[in-house]
């Protein structure tokens, strides 16, 4: 199924307005608010690759209070999903969560990929088409706990060049 994630930079407080239209876009499956580089994540999901592309340009782009958009590609043949739906929820209400976009060595996607699914608190993994190549939820029981993963284990996986850390705002977002 196509998949895309849209990082989005709005203007300061307007998180939940800008959410809430998120909410309105039917292939926009997730939205979170975040603590670093962007202020909402979005992940996308449809049946139809240009229905994605359609609610990002016509959708989420035409949100008001939008300043910009970093649109992020799913190569769909390399990812992994260790939760159910159900699962998620829970882990989503009571635990830290954050996303880690990956920039790494070419052609090394796959090996970190397999040593992504190795790492306990790393739920879901995809690889990117594009600027980046690999984007990954991690999930811990506080914040400081996902500092120690990302940096104790993700960083040290070797090929890896940089990470970006969106930490998860837990009373900003919905999943559907």
């Amino acid at each position: 199924m196509p998949k895309a994630f849209v990082l989005i930079s709005n203007e300061s407080g307007s998180e939940t307005s800008v959410i809430s239209n998120l909410n309105k876009i039917k292939s926009v499956k997730e939205a979170h608010g975040t603590f670093g580089s962007y202020d909402i994540i979005t992940k996308l999901e449809s049946n139809d690759e240009g229905k994605i592309q359609h609610d990002i340009s016509d959708g989420i782009r035409k949100i008001q209070k939008i300043y910009s958009t970093l649109t992020l590609l799913v190569n769909e043949k390399e990812s992994f999903r260790k939760t159910t739906k159900s699962e998620k929820e829970v882990l989503e209400k009571y635990m830290a969560q954050a996303f880690v976009i990956i920039h790494c060595n070419r052609s090394q996607e796959s090996v970190i990929l397999q040593e992504l699914e190795k790492i306990t608190e790393v739920v879901e993994a995809d690889n990117l088409i594009g600027s980046f190549e690999i984007i990954c939820t991690l999930v811990a029981p506080t914040y400081n706990d996902i500092s120690n993963i990302i940096s104790k284990k993700i960083r040290k996986i070797a090929n890896i060049k940089s990470t970006i850390t969106l930490n998860v705002v837990g009373n900003q977002g919905f999943s559907k």
